[in-house]
C-alpha cells in the first residue's frame, strides 16, 4: 500500500514511540558504571520526548478534524482518543518509575523499552476491527505486561505474579484466537463489522457457533478489564508488579479493552437481534458478579495494593453497567469514567511512591501519620479516595451518575441500586485509607524504623500526584465540558453512536 507523506505523518504517533523503544533496547546494553547515570537520564529523555510527540501530534490530528484510514486501520475520533488516554498514562507511569526504581536500587531501561511497545499496542488495539490486527495488537501490549510485572526480580513474589500473569493470559488470548476464527470461519470475512450483516444475510444469525465464538472474544475482553470469574490474576500481578507498573495496568489495559469492545459488540452483533442480547444478558450478570465479589473482597484486604486490585476489580462492574444500558449516553459516560478513573487510580497508586512505600511496605499499617507529614500527598490522597467512593463533587461521582441514569432510562433500576449500594460498601475501605493516613498514629517501631532511613525524595511521583489530582477535581467541576467536547465527540465522529 502507497502512502502519502500527509499518510506517513498520520502513522506518526505510533511510529515514534515504536522507534523509541528500539533507541532505549540499544542503549541499555551500555553496561559502562562510569556513563550509567547519563545513559539512565537519556533512556527517560526519549522514553518522554517520545510520548510527548506522540501525544502532541494526536492533539493537531484531534484539532485538524482529520480522521485518516489506512486499510483496517482507523485513526478515527476514537483511536484519536484511546491514543491520547494511553499516552497520558504512559508519560504519569515514566515519571513515577523513575523515582520508584531508584528507591528499590532496580533502574533497568528494558522497563522503559516494554512499556513504550505496550503502549504502541493498545493504540492498535483499539484502532482497528480486523481480527487479525485485533489480535496482533493485543499480543503486542499483552507481552510487554507480562515481563514488567515480573521486572523486579530480585523480589520472589514478582517472578511468581508474572507467571500466573502470563499463564491467564495466555488462556484469554487463545479463547479470543478460537472465537476470532469460528465468526472468520462463518462469516468469511476478518472485519468483524462486516460479520453481522453477512452472518445475517446467509441466515446463521442464530447458529450455536455464532454464539460460541461471540462468547469466546468476550471472554478475552473480560479477562484485560478483570471481570468476575476472570480476574484471579489480578491482585497478585499488580501486588509483585512495581508501583507504577500496577497503576498503568489497572488503567490503561482496561480502557484499551472496554474501548475495544466499544468499537466491536454494539455495532458489530447488534444486527444478530438474539445473540446480541444474548451477550448483554452475560455482560449483566457478570457485571453484578464483579461488583459484588470486587467490593466485598477489597474489605478484607490488609495489603494496600491488594485493596486498589480488588477496588480495579469492582471498577469494571461499573464501567460494563454501560454495555448493559447499551444507549450512546452510557457510552459517553464509560468514556468519562475512564479519563477519571485513570487520574484517580495513576494517583493511588503513584502515593504509594510518593511516600517511599516500596518493596513488601504496602500495608495499611504502613500509611500511619503519613497525611500529616506530607499534607499535599495527604489531601490527594483524599481527593482520590472520596472520588474513588463516588462521593460528591468529585469527577468519580459524576462518571458513575451517568452510568446510573441511563441503566434507569433502560428499565434496569435494579441494577442502578446494586450499583449505588456497591459505591456504599466500597466507602468503607477508600475511607480505611484515609483513617491510617490522618487519624492513626504510627507504632513505635516503625517511628523508630523511620529515623533510621534516609528522607524519602521522590519529586516526580509527587508531581504526578497532584496533577491526577487536579482532573479529578477537574472532572468534578468541569464534567459537561470534558464529556460534550471530548468524550461524547470521539463517539460522534468515531463510531457514529450519537446523532
Amino acid at each position: 500500500m502507497n502512502l502519502s507523506p500527509s499518510q506517513w505523518a498520520a502513522l506518526l504517533p505510533l511510529i515514534i514511540p515504536s522507534v523509541g523503544a528500539c533507541l532505549i533496547a540499544i542503549m541499555a546494553l551500555d553496561k559502562d558504571q562510569a556513563t550509567a547515570k547519563w545513559i539512565r537520564g537519556a533512556m527517560y529523555g526519549t522514553a518522554l520526548l517520545a510520548v510527548a510527540a506522540s501525544f502532541w501530534l494526536l492533539t493537531e490530528l484531534w484539532k485538524s478534524g482529520s480522521q485518516p484510514s489506512f486499510g483496517q486501520l482507523h485513526l478515527d475520533r476514537l483511536a484519536q482518543f484511546t491514543g491520547i488516554f494511553v499516552l497520558v498514562a504512559a508519560a504519569l507511569t515514566i515519571m513515577q518509575s523513575w523515582d520508584h526504581f531508584h528507591q528499590e536500587g532496580w533502574v533497568k531501561g528494558e522497563t522503559l523499552c516494554l512499556l513504550l511497545f505496550a503502549t504502541v499496542g493498545m493504540m492498535l488495539f483499539a484502532s482497528t476491527s480486523n481480527f487479525v490486527l485485533l489480535f496482533l495488537a493485543l499480543e503486542l501490549f499483552s507481552i510487554p505486561l507480562y515481563a514488567l510485572v515480573g521486572t523486579v526480580r530480585a523480589r520472589s513474589e514478582s517472578s511468581e505474579g508474572g507467571m500466573k500473569y502470563f499463564l491467564t493470559g495466555a488462556v484469554a488470548s487463545s479463547c479470543f484466537l478460537m472465537g476470532g476464527v469460528l465468526i472468520y470461519g462463518l462469516s468469511g470475512t476478518l472485519d468483524l463489522s462486516m460479520a453481522a450483516p453477512i452472518l445475517k444475510t446467509q441466515g446463521l444469525a442464530l447458529d450455536p457457533l455464532v454464539l460460541v465464538g461471540a462468547a469466546l472474544m468476550l471472554l478475552g475482553f473480560l479477562f484485560k478489564v478483570s471481570a468476575v470469574p476472570f480476574h484471579q490474576w489480578t491482585p497478585d500481578a499488580y501486588e509483585a508488579s512495581p508501583h507504577p507498573i500496577a497503576g498503568f495496568m489497572s488503567v490503561a489495559t482496561k480502557g484499551v479493552a472496554f474501548i475495544a469492545l466499544m468499537r466491536i459488540f454494539p455495532v458489530s452483533f447488534a444486527p444478530l437481534g438474539a445473540v446480541g442480547a444474548k451477550m448483554q444478558s452475560v455482560v449483566a450478570v457478570l457485571a453484578v458478579a464483579t461488583l459484588v465479589v470486587g467490593n466485598l473482597t477489597a474489605l478484607v484486604q490488609t495489603n494496600v495494593k491488594r485493596m486498589l486490585a480488588y477496588s480495579s476489580i469492582s471498577h469494571a462492574g461499573y464501567l460494563m453497567l454501560g454495555f448493559v444500558a447499551g444507549t450512546p449516553a452510557a457510552f459517553n459516560g464509560v468514556l468519562f469514567y475512564l479519563v477519571i478513573y485513570m487520574a484517580m487510580n495513576m494517583g493511588a497508586f503513584g502515593l504509594l511512591t510518593a511516600f517511599g512505600l516500596v518493596g513488601e511496605k504496602t500495608t495499611f499499617d504502613d500509611l500511619r501519620g503519613l497525611g500529616w507529614k506530607r499534607p499535599a500527598m495527604g489531601v490527594a490522597a483524599a481527593i482520590f479516595m472520596l472520588s474513588l467512593a463516588g462521593i460528591p463533587p468529585m469527577g468519580g461521582f459524576y462518571g458513575k451518575y451517568m452510568i446510573f441514569r441511563e441503566l434507569v432510562g433502560t428499565g434496569h433500576v435494579g441494577m442502578a441500586i446494586l450499583g449505588v449500594l456497591a459505591s456504599l460498601v466500597s466507602a468503607y475501605y477508600y475511607l480505611r485509607l484515609l483513617v491510617a493516613l490522618f487519624l492513626q498514629a504510627p507504632s513505635a517501631e516503625a517511628e523508630r524504623l523511620a529515623s533510621d532511613r534516609p528522607a524519602v525524595h521522590a519529586p516526580f511521583a509527587g508531581a504526578t500526584v497532584l496533577v491526577c489530582a487536579a482532573i479529578v477535581m477537574a472532572g468534578g467541576f468541569i464534567q459537561t465540558f470534558l464529556s460534550d467536547g471530548f468524550t461524547r465527540r470521539a463517539l460522534v465522529e468515531g463510531l457514529g453512536l450519537i446523532r
